[in-house]
């Protein structure tokens, strides 16, 4: 799977990295993971540098909508995107707009900076 996500409970954090070609299925089993990890409320840094092809807008919309969708009983944790200039990073701007209202998220050049960022946001 082009999508690999590792769980890091006792410090309530999750990483995903995007590797190679992605279709909207690969993120939305990967959404559904999340979902059925009850992590919604830890921080996340999702790393898209570097898929090779990016999704259309409306499957950013649909998985902005999926997310939305899930009644939480804690606040969603802060999302961090890590971008390469082009269409990823034009997902992960549209996806943050979608879903800022639920959460503080943040697009990113470097994993440094976004690590930083999320450092500054308390663990829920």
């Amino acid at each position: 799977m082009p999508i690999h996500i590792d769980f890091f409970h006792p410090s309530r954090l999750v990483i995903a990295v995007v590797r190679g070609a992605i279709t909207a299925d690969d993120v939305r089993e990967s959404v559904q993971q999340f979902l059925a990890s009850d992590v919604l409320h830890y921080r996340k840094i999702i790393d898209i540098a570097s898929p090779t092809a990016p999704l259309d807008s409306a499957a950013v919309h649909m998985l902005a909508e999926l997310v939305l969708s899930r009644a939480v009983s804690r606040p969603r944790g802060a999302l961090a995107f890590v971008v390469s200039p082009g269409q990823a990073a034009d997902n992960a701007s549209t996806f943050a707009q979608l879903t800022s209202a639920e959460r503080p998220v943040k697009v990113f050049h470097s994993l440094h900076a976004a690590r930083k960022w999320l450092d500054e946001h308390p663990i829920a």
